[in-house]
């Protein structure tokens, strides 16, 4: 997954994700000379790459992009790090007390 920010907001970037709390996934910052492929305007069938959400125009400018973005990531690494964890935790919906399909409690005495 990729995501776009202004040419000068890597320094900006860089020092809000050092101030997140949590651990950071790996990420490369891709800057002058990289390329990047992108899917085209329309979509088509068989497409190996696609837009989870496809550019309408150009963005402003917005110096709070690369701190919400330095904040999502480690948000969500530390999400799905807490959804791994989970099925560890909890091997089953008997844990709970609940049957899983219907959400309601298990009757032990059947």
């Amino acid at each position: 997954m990729g995501f776009f920010l202004g040419s000068r907001s890597e320094e900006t970037f860089l020092h809000y994700l050092a101030q997140e709390e949590g651990t950071a996934p790996a990420y490369h910052y891709l800057s002058r000379g990289s390329a990047v492929v992108v899917p085209g305007p329309i979509p088509l069938r068989g497409d190996r790459y696609e837009w989870l959400r496809a550019p309408t125009r150009r963005p402003m400018a917005n110096p709070l992009r690369p701190v919400a973005l330095a904040t999502m990531l480690v948000a969500s690494a530390e999400l799905l790090a807490r959804v791994d964890r989970y099925g560890e935790r909890y091997q089953s919906a008997d844990t709970f007390g609940f049957s899983a399909i219907e959400g309601a409690p298990i009757d032990a005495a059947g």
